[in-house]
């Protein structure tokens, strides 16, 4: 049997969603930013309406989510008939990066873009898995250093470097947000769960800082996050991994 996220029976339903406006979008995810944060915020930047569904019973859901892992993504048409559904936070991030244009203006800007995201998620699961989500505190505090000269490290001088050539305009590629802008400025927050300012700030490395600048100035981020729900999950987002 072809769960439901895999059946092909939803090709339709994708092509006809690919290139419309209106739709509104379920995110279903624990309450705090963690691996939906970025989703979130793309849903943010694009203006669509969408919400947040926190499982009650994760549990006894788990074992029929893909792979059995969220966050979860469920697109709506604007009138209601067409439905699709997408697992894997990866695979959400750059359908959405598609849909609303967030992925350059051609092939080559596209695999530049695609470049920084790839290299993003590398330190990305890097700092997740050895530091963040490590329960062990010995382990942890004996991983910290290794992963600052390792991966965080490298990543500063390269994408600082990269940033300022094209500009230091807070743009990876070009003079505008790509998926490659949001899941930098995601990468900041995790560094700094890690750091502090003592690596990543606006005065040490102004061309990073003035990616999450500019983003915050988009109308629709700016005012998701000054909504109570963005404040709860950057709360419980501190609690539970360390930063907001």
């Amino acid at each position: 049997m072809v769960h439901a996220y895999f059946n092909p029976a939803q090709a339709a339903a994708f092509n006809a969603l690919a290139t419309t406006k209106g739709s509104t979008f379920e995110i279903k995810y624990f309450n705090i930013h963690g691996l939906g944060g970025v989703t979130r915020t793309l849903l943010a930047i694009s203006g669509n309406k969408f919400t947040s569904n926190n499982p009650e019973d994760w549990a006894s859901e788990k074992p029929l989510a893909p792979f059995g892992v969220m966050p979860l993504l469920t697109e709506t048409s604007a009138d209601g008939k067409t439905i699709i559904q997408i697992a894997e936070s990866d695979a959400i991030e750059r359908y959405l990066a598609n849909k609303f244009g967030l992925l350059g203006s051609n092939t080559f800007e596209e695999v530049l873009v695609n470049t920084f995201v790839s290299n993003n998620h590398s330190l990305q699961s890097a700092i997740f898995s050895k530091y963040l989500i490590n329960k062990d505190p010995e382990l942890k505090a004996a991983n910290k250093e290794p992963l600052i000269t390792s991966n965080i490290a490298p990543w500063i001088k390269y994408h600082e470097q990269h940033l300022v050539a094209n500009g230091a305009n807070g743009h990876y590629v070009g003079n505008k947000v790509t998926l490659a802008d949001v899941t930098t400025d995601f990468l900041i927050g995790l560094i700094q769960g890690v750091t502090g300012e003592e690596l990543v700030s606006k005065s040490k490395t102004p061309a990073i800082w003035e990616v999450r600048e500019k983003l915050n100035k988009i109308e629709g981020l700016a005012a998701w996050k000054q909504t109570e729900e963005f404040k709860m999950l950057s709360e419980k987002n501190f609690a539970v991994l360390g930063f907001y």
